[in-house]
């Protein structure tokens, strides 16, 4: 029997591509395209990554250049006996999100502004809804109880037979004496602040509209409400907290962020807005004129203030949106370095009655879901802002000019 030869295999067509007798002897014998869809694939890729890569860029230049429009400030000279200004900064997270969104604006576009100009700050955060009101609402009252007991002290007092009186070996001497320093550094020196002038002292920023909402609250709240809390908000408190206790034997599995933190409940309001005009305004200060510390420096809510809205968007029919401004926050950056210069640069303005409205914007993106919610539950911040006439008349805004 005879085998049967088989056919040769055809030889496949040789790849297009480009050939060189160079890239042979390199070891190369042909260059060809990778196929339409790797093309598709790395095309999307480096659209994608130069667009975030040119932002990013963007960002920093002019990151670059608002710090350059403010570093004269922070090339000034302050000797032992000079402090610089001071901000105090509320910062409160946006709806149904976390504060670092919140945080994360701040240390981008708004810090570097601020240590280029050599202002310092202090920052107050949030937590829960009603914390910055309750906080603020407190200062105020401390300072006021403060003021009550000075007045209380200048009165006459009768003459006592003097006792021998004992003091710490620290109080008589000082350490500057001991080491011989006394003639370095002055015994008696009078540290003045930057703040001491009211037409630029410190300023109050809010980062977000509801931390706004709260802080002008709480002005209204310690200036015209009671130093002491109300016998029926003690009450009402009492209530809420005994309906939570029959709710949690109720529902044992029932979670409680609070609890698990030892957190208290956050304080109801003092007064109510509809008892604004009736109440008097803080009786222990003469506030014909601005109220001061022992430093003569404004107390904060003689300061100027100022709000920067959080853009957060959130739910499935605005990631367009999401997606456009996760491109662009070069133009954010634009916006809050030029915003944050005016405050750097003491620009101020009285405060009128649209400047109620700071922030407005930030409201359009709120969660539709949680602002219904917000509404049944009482929140404070989708209630209307109340305020008083002679609250609001006495403060001032840093003005962004636009």
């Amino acid at each position: 029997m005879t085998e049967e030869v088989k056919p040769p295999k055809p030889k496949p067509p040789p790849k297009k591509g480009f050939s060189n007798p160079a890239l042979r002897m390199m070891g190369i014998p042909r260059i060809s395209l990778p196929s339409r869809n790797w093309m598709i694939f790395w095309s999307v890729l480096i659209g994608i990554g130069s667009s975030i890569a040119y932002d990013k860029y963007e960002q920093k230049q002019i990151r670059a250049k608002w710090m350059s429009e403010v570093s004269k400030l922070g090339e000034e000279i302050y000797s032992n006996d000079k402090i610089p200004r001071k901000l105090t900064i509320y910062i409160a997270p946006p709806p149904n999100d976390f504060l670092d969104q919140s945080l994360k604006i701040f240390r981008k576009f708004i810090k570097p502004i601020l240590n280029s100009g050599s202002i310092d700050y202090e920052i107050f955060s949030e937590d829960r809804q009603g914390d910055i009101r309750s906080s603020v609402a407190q200062r105020i009252r401390d300072l006021r109880i403060k003021e009550l007991e000075k007045n209380q002290s200048q009165k006459p007092i009768e003459q006592v037979e003097e006792q021998p009186e004992y003091i710490s070996r620290s109080k008589l001497w000082n350490p500057v004496d001991l080491l011989g320093l006394y003639k370095v550094i002055p015994k008696d020196m009078n540290v003045q602040s930057d703040d001491s002038n009211e037409d630029i002292a410190g300023g109050v920023v809010c980062i977000g509209r509801g931390a706004y909402k709260e802080y002008l609250s709480g002005l209204h709240e310690g200036l015209l409400g009671p130093l002491q809390k109300p016998k029926e908000i003690e009450d009402e408190e009492n209530k809420r907290a005994e309906q939570k206790q029959k709710d949690k034997e109720a529902n044992p599995d029932m979670e409680d962020e609070d609890d698990d933190r030892n957190l208290k409940p956050v304080p109801l309001k003092y007064i109510s807005t509809k008892d604004y005009e009736l109440a008097p305004l803080a009786p222990e200060f003469n506030m014909n004129t601005i109220q001061r510390d022992e430093k003569g420096v404004p107390y904060f809510f003689e300061q100027p203030i100022y709000v920067f809205p959080v853009p957060a968007i959130q739910g499935f029919t605005n990631i367009p949106r999401k997606i456009y401004r996760y491109f662009t926050k070069r133009f954010f950056a634009e916006d809050y370095s030029e915003r944050t210069s005016h405050i750097v640069n003491k620009e101020t303005r009285p405060f009128v009655y649209k400047d109620v409205l700071m922030g407005k914007e930030e409201e359009i993106d709120w969660p539709k879901k949680w602002v219904k919610k917000g509404n049944e539950r009482g929140s404070e911040w989708v209630q209307d802002l109340g305020y008083d006439d002679r609250v609001i008349s006495r403060l001032r805004v840093f003005d962004d000019k636009k």
